[in-house]
């Protein structure tokens, strides 16, 4: 394959482009880097325009195995110089190989819902590395779908997808523009919803859960507003015993999901 060795390549200039979020919007895709991910990306059966690849860098035995498959496939599969390579990457030192990915984002009524599913919602989150590392412990923990409700930071944020360890294409994603339509989705699907907050008075452990279920997280900063508290089917928090007056978001999701996914003597709905 001939070798790009210009910064100002098409290829190289879109890519740098999609870096931007009203690009990936816009374009309906997204650029990932890294051997685990991109292959993730593969396996998982993900939109993949494109490989990008540096032959200098991409030492991994796995990852030159992709590239000569996937181009016998027929995938485009673009080498780039080393320099060039580095331009494009987000990573101090990149392992070469990439991929220009499709956003796989659903709407609420394509998220199909299981008898036994949990679902979690996430409500104007804004920090990606958060968001990257729920969904890997959605994936970790066995749930069923991430919902991004409101003004979230965009899932497919560099940031986001190489804290989700490629789990970005197992677990299903669908956005809703706000609260209301989310709670009106849940209870036209049967979803029994649960509420988080350090105010709740019900402990995490200590409650009977059914299902299918829907978790909701609010925002780093200011949580769920009261509105949403009170229109839950059930308010929960994590007791705190020291001095801090909250947990990162991330680590309060890993306690709910995996209390939520625990077999056990939850009732169903």
């Amino acid at each position: 394959m001939e070798l790009v060795t210009s910064f100002r390549n098409p290829l190289v200039k879109r890519i740098k482009r999609l870096r931007q979020r009203k690009y990936r919007q816009a374009e309906g895709a997204f650029f990932v880097e890294g051997i685990r991910v991109v292959l993730a990306a593969l396996e998982q059966g993900a939109v993949v325009e494109c490989l990008v690849y540096a032959p200098a860098l991409l030492t991994s035995t796995p990852g030159r195995a992709a590239v000569a498959q996937y181009a016998d496939q027929g995938l485009p599969c673009h080498a780039l110089d080393a320099a060039v390579f580095a331009a494009v990457s987000e990573r101090e030192n990149p392992a070469g190989l990439g991929a220009i990915v499709r956003r796989p984002l659903l709407s609420l009524d394509a998220l199909g819902v299981t008898p036994a599913g949990v679902y979690t919602a996430l409500v104007e989150v804004s920090d990606p590395g958060n968001l990257g590392t729920i969904l890997r412990t959605i994936d970790a923990a066995g749930g069923s779908g991430l919902i991004l409700v409101g003004d979230c930071v965009d899932p497919f944020h560099p940031t986001a997808v190489k804290a989700s360890m490629g789990t970005l294409f197992s677990v299903p994603m669908a956005s809703a523009p706000d609260t209301a339509t989310l709670l009106a989705w849940a209870r036209t699907r049967g979803l029994h919803t649960v509420a988080t907050s350090a105010k709740a008075t019900g402990d995490y452990r200590r409650t009977v859960y059914h299902y299918p279920a829907l978790l909701l997280l609010g925002s780093e900063g200011a949580g769920l507003d009261a509105a949403t508290l009170s229109a839950a089917d059930c308010a929960v928090t994590i007791p705190m015993r020291g001095t801090a007056s909250s947990l990162n978001l991330a680590v309060a999701a890993g306690l709910l999901l995996y209390e939520l996914t625990r077999p056990g003597d939850q009732a169903s709905a």
